[in-house]
């Protein structure tokens, strides 16, 4: 049964997942934290609210790549790799900002996150520069109330742009956009462009990226699909060709909402839910999102790695009588990156709140269920992914976010 109408408003967090965000001896904990330290984030918390800068700067991305048009939208990979760089910038200005030497003015943390913000977006997305300089001056307002709030913002702007650069740098030499030289193969049961005349496949290098806590690419890579036209394929196959011949009303509209042109945007919304309902403070704010961004971009990196070995044909080519009703993506079938991308995502959030990890954990799988439904995964592509999402998320709950 579908869970995608259900309310997602988390509940009461028990005593371990608030001391797993609250700097503890937990392995998913941020392990600079100090009392000292948490006692004056929660002060610099109380003058934004609820909303902590984090949270805010995620909204403005949220609503700025909603609002291109579809021409000017970016991909999904886009989306993923802007939302890891953002996040770990506010983490890291944070921290630079508690830590900065102890000369008047104190360093807002506020005031780190929102310049990381717009240093970092500025670079990603260039054309809006101006937006997000905008965005910032009118933090940089708000923040005027008195002189000494002024400085204090001021003071964590230097901190944050000096880390959004550094970030930025990193980004440059990431090798997201590494160009390919290579050839499609060809024959039965390899993928094929969709397109006529046909174009090169989405990021074929992009599970060579330097990743966040993956060692490199193919450290999850999954054991090959079935063989093409095997027994175990051909069953595969008939199923999805089952959920075409038959798909029903509430399937359509599975497929349909999970077609989202910004996956991260949806569960940066998960996430930024949570954080409001529980008032973490603006550091065990940026920590959460953190680790969930850089763990759903390694997820995208290890499931590109594996589409990209294997080439496999999608449902719909091997069998032309399958109906897609949302577009055909432009990349091999195995395995499924929703279902990579929404299982790093789902996990490293369930350990985060717990009460709220069979829920996540549920949207995960309609996430992956939902490809079946439109026609271009097969089941073993969902399997594989939420594996995949499954080894990334316990790798980056055990390592946790670095700071330099």
């Amino acid at each position: 049964m579908s869970i995608m109408f259900r309310s997602t408003q988390a509940i009461a967090l028990p005593a371990a997942a608030l001391l797993a965000l609250s700097g503890c001896a937990d392995r998913i904990s941020d392990p600079g934290a100090t009392p000292a330290a948490e006692s004056a984030l929660r002060a610099n918390a109380a003058v934004l609210g609820d909303a902590t800068a984090s949270v805010r700067w995620s909204a403005i991305t949220r609503d700025l790549i909603a609002a291109k048009p579809a021409a000017a939208k970016p991909n999904q990979q886009v989306g993923f790799r802007a939302f890891a760089y953002l996040t770990l910038a506010q983490y890291r200005a944070t921290v630079a900002a508690e830590h900065r030497p102890g000369i008047p003015p104190h360093a807002s943390p506020q005031g780190a996150v929102a310049a990381a913000s717009a240093v970092v977006l500025s670079a990603l997305f260039p054309s809006d520069a101006a937006f997000f300089a905008s965005q910032l001056q009118q933090q940089e307002s708000e923040a005027a109330a008195t002189p000494r709030s002024a400085r204090e913002f001021a003071a964590g702007e230097d901190v944050g742009r000096a880390v959004g650069a550094d970030i930025v740098e990193r980004a440059r030499t990431d090798r997201f956009d590494a160009v390919w030289t290579g050839t499609v193969p060809t024959g039965p049961g390899f993928w094929s462009s969709d397109f006529d005349p046909p174009r090169p496949p989405l990021l074929p290098l992009l599970g060579e990226m330097r990743a966040f806590f993956l060692e490199s690419g193919d450290q999850f890579r999954p054991p090959p699909p079935p063989a093409f036209g095997s027994p175990a394929f051909l069953a595969a196959l008939a199923e999805v060709r089952h959920f075409s011949d038959t798909r029903t009303p509430e399937q359509l509209l599975i497929a349909q909402f999970w077609a989202m042109p910004a996956v991260a945007a949806f569960w940066n919304q998960e996430a930024t839910d949570r954080i409001a309902h529980h008032h973490l403070n603006e550091r065990r704010t940026a920590y959460a999102l953190a680790l969930m961004h850089t763990a759903m971009m390694d997820g995208n990196i290890a499931c590109h790695d594996a589409k990209y070995t294997y080439w496999l044909i999608r449902p719909y080519r091997a069998d032309s009588a399958i109906v897609t009703p949302i577009a055909r993506p432009p990349h091999p079938s195995y395995p499924s990156d929703h279902a990579c991308v929404s299982g790093a995502a789902a996990y490293v959030l369930g350990a985060l709140f717990p009460s709220d990890a069979d829920h996540l954990a549920a949207l995960a799988d309609e996430a992956g269920e939902s490809r079946l439904y439109a026609g271009i995964h097969y089941r073993f592509d969902k399997d594989a992914g939420l594996h995949i999402g499954r080894q990334v998320a316990d790798l980056a709950l055990s390592r946790g976010i670095d700071t330099p």
